[in-house]
């Protein structure tokens, strides 16, 4: 896998000083190159510390990240290299780090309502830092949940980081108007302009776990030039949101029709799409069949049968822990991150309330109802503005550059992302990057 390393920007840190702390869920990765299938050959938290001259590619890795943007179950983009746990520093032996690394049992009764809002404060009050933390603010639930349960033990965040401008974003014009009720300070951090650069950073620190987050990574390094403890609202939400509650997938669930809810979950996931997938294979690209995709995804789901809500299981345990965690513990550097909403306890609370009444009743209702007095509405009740930022000269002439020196394979996948809009082009241009790297090809270097 020639020129596959770790890429630290101008002015960043690959990885923050600090040992981590174990993660009980297994948010923090730990990933191992097996001699054999008992033996580990070597632990890395990061899977670029496992590279070798000759690793290859695993083509269902890859595929499933391609189809879902997200990685499940064990598996790597690398051939011979697990997810096993918790990135913990220390001597502890396979067994310990594959513990740090179960899916916990929920607790032997839902909680009431009343005992939510206890377990969703108490989790802050855990987390809380030494040190005043800076709180990425957006319009929706999970973080503004964290701002007001810090407000509400007297913790004044050191700044509010939100996402674009209020004139362009519904998500920034809430956090402006929850920071002048609180008289926060409020930095709205502006996009930038595609980079090759970026996106190959992005990559090596999330560990090829995730498509998502381009978003995100404005926000993440403004985090880390700034220092010290960052918040972050992944984990727990989507017990009652994920991808898969919804009415068709809870019908397929509950009749057995695993092929088909594996089939539904791809359609609806937002990965890279067909064309994609069909003009890869058409010019050789090492990726597992479709149905090799879809069987991945039954045995995914089956193991999760057991839980009283599987379907928001798979959201936590897969997309959150394994996605949306790639983002805090990756972007933002793992050591600083406050995640309450992946609290030990609280979710194993919150793994008890069955799929039909998680699916009606979304437990953060319970802990704004408690909280917030700010009488401002969230940013999914709320039409997009119609203003939209332009687009950066400056990122067309990058991508296009960056796309004329890629090598004829993934030159022609370049075409096909263009012909995509929305997600779709945003999640091709991440898989570009990703495969880019993970095939050695040379990339030219933005300026």
């Amino acid at each position: 896998m020639n020129g596959m390393h770790m890429h630290t920007l101008p002015g960043q840190h690959a990885r923050n000083s600090g040992s981590p702390r174990p993660g009980r869920l297994g948010e923090f990765p730990c990933f191992v190159r097996r001699a054999t299938e008992q033996t580990p050959e070597q632990f890395a938290s990061n899977l670029f510390e496992l590279r070798t001259p000759t690793s290859k590619v695993d083509p269902l890795g890859l595929a499933v990240l391609l189809a879902l943007g997200f990685q499940v179950s064990r598996r790597t983009v690398m051939d011979g290299v697990e997810r096993v746990g918790a990135s913990h520093q220390g001597d502890e032996d396979l067994v310990s780090r594959q513990q740090f690394a179960g899916f916990p049992s929920p607790s032997s009764r839902p909680p009431s309502r009343g005992e939510i809002v206890e377990l969703a404060v108490h989790a802050i009050r855990k987390s809380m830092p030494s040190a005043r933390p800076i709180v990425p603010l957006s319009g929706g639930k999970d973080s503004r949940l964290i701002f007001l349960g810090l407000r509400s033990l007297g913790v004044r965040p050191r700044v509010l980081l939100t996402a674009g401008s209020a004139r362009h974003s519904v998500d920034a014009l809430i956090a402006r108007d929850i920071a002048r009720q609180y008289s926060d300070l409020i930095e709205f951090v502006p996009s930038r302009a595609w980079s090759g650069d970026i996106e190959r950073w992005r990559h090596a620190m999330t560990s090829f776990e995730s498509l998502e987050h381009g978003w995100f990574v404005p926000v993440a390094l403004r985090a880390r030039s700034l220092g010290g403890p960052v918040t972050d609202g992944i984990g727990a939400g989507v017990l009652a949101t994920g991808s898969l509650m919804k009415e068709e997938a809870v019908r397929l669930w509950k009749q057995g029709r695993m092929d088909e809810l594996a089939e539904w979950t791809l359609q609806h996931a937002a990965g890279v799409g067909g064309e994609f997938f069909e003009e890869a294979r058409r010019v050789g690209l090492p990726l597992a069949s479709a149905d090799e995709v879809r069987q991945e995804i039954v045995g995914a789901l089956f193991a999760l049968r057991n839980y009283p809500n599987p379907l928001g299981c798979f959201s936590l345990f897969h997309w959150t822990r394994r996605g949306i965690g790639a983002s805090a513990f990756g972007l933002l550097g793992r050591e600083n991150v406050i995640a309450p909403w992946m609290d030990f306890e609280l979710c194993k609370s919150l793994l008890a309330i069955e799929l039909d009444e998680a699916i009606q009743h979304d437990w953060r209702d319970d802990v704004l109802a408690a909280l917030d007095r700010t009488g401002l509405p969230l940013a999914e009740s709320l039409p997009p503005l119609r203003r939209r930022p332009w687009k950066s000269l400056q990122g067309v002439w990058t991508w296009r550059r960056y796309c004329s020196a890629l090598p004829p394979q993934l030159r022609q996948l370049s075409a096909v992302c263009e012909r995509t809009s929305g997600v779709r082009k945003t999640f091709g241009r991440a898989a570009l990057s990703a495969m880019s790297m993970l095939l050695g090809a040379s990339e030219p270097r933005s300026r």
